[in-house]
């Protein structure tokens, strides 16, 4: 997507989203092992540079996993009569993209359809640097 289309999109507030304290990281093996019956799986999508950022080592990875258990904006989300109910408005996952000083948020539902945001960067940075990691330091 282009810094043009980017620009275009609602710029919202992550914190609102994804609370560091209900937010975890996991190995990519795990990333498609079903998380708490409460949470959603988000994957990112990061550029090398990013990982400047950020207060541990991802030892250059360029994705990384998590679970975050829904709060009252996802759970607002996911029940939206905006989707389609032929899963229930189901969130199958979000996606969080790095495209320099905003992200892309894209919320995909098991009906395939999708809504875009777009998150500032100060924001992943935060979010990333205070959420609960694996313990294993050969995953990073």
């Amino acid at each position: 997507m282009t810094t043009e289309k980017v620009s275009d999109l609602e710029i919202v507030n992550l914190a609102e989203y994804f609370n560091p304290k209900y937010f975890r990281l996991v190995t990519a093996d795990a990333a498609h092992v079903p998380g708490g019956i409460s949470e959603v799986p988000v994957y990112m999508n990061l550029h090398p540079e990013f990982a400047k950022h950020l207060r541990f080592n991802i030892n250059n990875l360029q994705s990384l996993f998590g679970f975050a258990i829904m709060g009252e904006k996802l759970r607002e989300i996911n029940q939206s009569n905006y989707y389609s109910q032929a899963r229930n408005g189901i969130l199958k996952h979000v996606e969080l993209n790095d495209c320099g000083k905003l992200w892309i948020m894209k919320f995909e539902f098991f009906d395939e359809t999708k809504k875009l945001y777009a998150v500032k960067m100060e924001e992943m940075v935060l979010l990333l640097n205070k959420c609960r990691k694996p313990i294993l330091p050969a995953i990073y």
